[in-house]
């Protein structure tokens, strides 16, 4: 890796590790608030659920332009750059104006949303949150445009401070909204909505001011264009089978569940799948840097830098990635009991299953990365059409036998099955067989892993049962604990893991002792 790079990502995780601290705390903190009142968080979780389709609304057409903006970054094409940034987003505002009306209509018949909603105060409360999120769905297309221009750059942790300070401030509001009989889950919604509005427009100051970015060039091609439109539908399309694919067999759980079951069902799940997006948010953080250099090998053609690189994020991503999926489905009663209470016991099993959806995620998320940068569009689509109809006949088979639990145990297996899939293209890529990359790669890891295992549940008895703070907070000490020694075993056991710190911390003592 380059040093410039380096220097970058370095700034990019420290930022990002507040981020995630921030995220956790967050997640620990508000989620007790919200699910003190059962019906209600599953409504609030349901209607949260319908923001998903602000993020897909792009049709494909936002992937492709960040891959093909980031290779006419590499190239010093800054005008190439703006235009792709402009169209695509122009196709996002499109469909996020279709969205935001669908979602006023929602809020004028919430009972298309969830079952047995009946009238009074659950109704009103479903209507005053998709009305929010009506209103406030455009301002995705400030975050995505700031999202790709910080993106490109490899320079995310500059937006990265912003966003952290408007977390913050939402994670402080939730003391004001909710305690000492205060149940405002209305107006700690319009408030988030407000203060992340807030942080993007001073975000497009930032952008300006730093890189100079030309916004009035930028607003000028912000329109169709069907010379980027021919250049970049074939990677648009299937990113828009990957689209309708994800949203078939991932999000779509806690729609089908408060029609099938209710929102107290929904509740239930939604606290499994609160954690597995948070462990989305994590790799997602750690893997973004790379997405960026990827296409700025393919951009200036250098193909064994790209599969050197390539091995080294594998490398480097297994301890991220496994450890602590490990810890938590050890701990996941702990977790549930102190955080939200024995009356959502039921979620201790959903927990387990949606955290292992991601035990490949060190290999399958540089994968996927990889696949869309060398536009293997084939792949994209077999996997695409295969997994939800694996999820969803799994479902439909399973749900009298296992009720709520099919949906979580079911989407685990089909994240193996893609996670497979993804492995076998990575090893064809690198050109070495599985059992060298199981014993040379994943091998010298070993002993960390069982030490997790072990330390684990040994202080599984421990906690202390009922929902509690303190216990929370001495729960995640312990996990901690047990993170903290695998990670320290693998330093040792892993010569590559060890070299990459080494470098790491050189670097930052280097430009400490330079100023």
């Amino acid at each position: 890796m380059e040093i410039s790079y380096t220097k970058k990502y370095i700034r990019i995780y420290f930022f990002q590790v507040l981020s995630i601290l921030l995220g956790f705390a967050s997640l620990f903190v508000v989620i007790p608030y919200l699910s003190a009142n059962k019906s209600i968080y599953g409504i609030y979780s349901v209607c949260i659920s319908m923001t998903v389709f602000l993020s897909y609304a792009d049709l494909g057409f936002l992937g492709a332009g960040m891959k093909y903006a980031a290779e006419c970054f590499s190239k010093g094409d800054m005008e190439g750059e703006i235009r792709l940034v402009g169209f695509s987003h122009f196709i996002l505002s499109i469909f996020i104006i279709f969205f935001s009306v669908f979602f006023l209509f929602l809020a004028v018949n919430p009972s298309l949303l969830v079952k047995d909603i009946g009238v009074g105060y659950q109704k009103d409360v479903a209507t005053k949150l998709l009305l929010i999120l009506g209103i406030f769905s455009p301002a995705i297309v400030l975050q995505r445009i700031l999202q790709m221009i910080f993106g490109i750059r490899v320079q995310d942790y500059l937006l990265q401070r912003i966003l952290i300070i408007a977390n913050l401030i939402k994670l402080v509001s939730v003391f004001y909204f909710f305690g000492s009989g205060r149940y405002d889950i209305v107006g700690y919604f319009l408030f988030t909505q407000v203060i992340s509005l807030i942080s993007y427009i001073y975000g497009f100051t930032v952008a300006k001011r730093v890189f100079g970015y030309n916004f009035k060039f930028l607003i000028k091609c912000f329109k169709f264009s069907r010379t980027i439109f021919k250049r970049t539908k074939g990677l648009a399309v299937s990113g828009l089978v990957v689209t309708v694919s994800w949203l078939a067999y991932y999000e779509s759980d806690s729609f089908a569940i408060s029609k099938l079951l209710g929102a107290d069902k929904v509740a239930v799940y939604a606290i499994g799948f609160s954690i597995l997006t948070f462990f989305r948010t994590l790799l997602g953080v750690f893997f973004s840097p790379f997405s960026s250099r990827f296409n700025h090998f393919i951009g200036v053609g250098k193909v064994q830098e790209l599969q050197s690189f390539y091995l080294h994020v594998i490398k480097i991503a297994i301890p991220v990635v496994v450890f602590p999926i490990i810890a938590v489905t050890i701990f996941a009663r702990p977790i549930v009991v102190s955080w939200v209470g024995p009356e959502y016991e039921e979620s201790i099993a959903i927990v387990r299953w949606l955290v292992l959806c991601n035990l490949l995620g060190f290999i399958s998320y540089p994968a996927g990365i990889l696949i869309v940068a060398h536009e293997k569009l084939k792949l994209i689509y077999n996997l695409s059409i295969l997994t939800p109809i694996v999820y969803w006949i799994g479902v439909v088979l399973t749900i009298p036998l296992l009720g709520i639990e099919a949906f979580a145990v079911f989407k685990m297996i089909v994240f193996v099955i893609t996670g497979f899939f993804y492995s076998i293209y990575s090893f064809n890529y690198l050109q070495i067989n599985p059992r060298h990359f199981i014993f040379k790669i994943l091998g010298p890891y070993l002993p960390a892993a069982v030490a997790l295992i072990i330390i684990m549940l040994s202080v599984n008895g421990l906690f202390v049962d009922g929902k509690n703070r303190l216990n929370l907070f001495l729960n995640a000490v312990l996990l901690l604990f047990g993170l903290g020694t695998a990670m320290l075993i693998s330093i040792f056991t892993v010569k590559s893991l060890r070299d990459y710190l080494q470098s790491i911390v050189k670097l930052v003592f280097s430009k400490a002792f330079s100023r």
